[in-house]
């Protein structure tokens, strides 16, 4: 485990302050109007807003809930730049050749754009789906297209940008950032782009300039900022900075350098620090590290 001390970490030229935000990924175990008080009390303003049980799952939810959670939102300060709904746990895949499932999963990540237009996000991130271990992306390249493309023209409406993020085949068929360009550009809509997550290019094997050097600037609007752990399984895990193995400092400044003026959100969920046992702790513990780069 990294241990960054403030003497060795980067002072930010270009990046601001509030272009770090709070999110409601450490409140999972908590109610939503828990989350949004206490995220009031913490001074968020800006959140990447996680779409999934016990706040607000899209299986479950209807307009008047998304009118609702506008409301609620706006009763305590609060916006949202990214709606991050849940990609992984759920049995979700837009790139399924089973047609039902592909139908409800298009339904579910229609009511995600559909929310992110209501509150007033401008972007939703979506996985477009994945290959069974026993096919090749190629096999399922077209549904994920189409599936993307009907997306958009609905995204579209509602004012909202569809953001990828590139990750393992057993999740995504968007396995690093040139397959992204690829999708965006099969799919041929404008209002889609990227969030690059950091933890993530250690399974892409790419770094945060080559990300910059495949799909330019303008194309990436948000960045999941969380420190990663590799586990004994291989798989990796989003950890607060300094309590995993990545080199956050380095991809850092190479935002710094390129001018990056989107948001750093942010899916930290639990500390590997046992003196920290509430949300407010992890929030505090981000600030904390937030703050020594001004």
């Amino acid at each position: 485990m990294r241990k960054y001390m403030e003497s060795n970490m980067v002072k930010f030229k270009n990046l601001t302050r509030d272009q770090f935000i709070q999110s409601n990924f450490p409140y999972i175990d908590y109610s939503l109007d828990y989350a949004l008080d206490s995220l009031e009390r913490l001074g968020a303003g800006k959140l990447e807003f996680y779409g999934a049980e016990p706040h607000f799952c899209m299986d479950d939810i209807t307009y008047a809930d998304m009118k609702v959670l506008k409301d609620k939102l706006d009763a305590h300060g609060l916006s949202v730049v990214e709606v991050n709904v849940e990609n992984c746990a759920y049995p979700t895949n837009l790139a399924s050749k089973n047609p039902a499932t592909r139908l409800r999963t298009f339904r579910y990540f229609e009511k995600a754009i559909q929310t992110a237009g209501t509150i007033g996000a401008p972007y939703v991130l979506v996985f477009p789906g994945y290959a069974n271990m026993d096919e090749s992306i190629d096999d399922v390249w077209d549904i994920a297209v189409d599936s993307m493309s009907r997306l958009a023209e609905i995204a579209k409406t509602e004012g909202v940008t569809i953001t990828y993020e590139a990750t393992t085949r057993d999740i995504t068929v968007i396995t690093d950032h040139k397959q992204i360009m690829k999708l965006i550009g099969d799919c041929g809509k404008d209002n889609m782009a990227v969030t690059i997550d950091l933890m993530c290019l250690a399974q892409t094997k790419e770094s945060v300039q080559d990300v910059y050097d495949i799909c330019g600037a303008k194309k990436i609007v948000n960045v999941h900022y969380t420190d990663g752990g590799l586990l004994p399984s291989g798989a990796w895990e989003h950890r607060i900075p300094g309590e995993g193995e990545l080199d956050l400092e380095t991809m850092l400044k190479t935002f710094d350098d390129n001018g990056y003026k989107g948001y750093f959100g942010n899916e930290v969920m639990w500390t590997t620090d046992p003196a920290i046992t509430t949300p407010e702790q992890i929030c505090g513990k981000l600030q904390k590290w937030w703050d020594q780069h001004f």
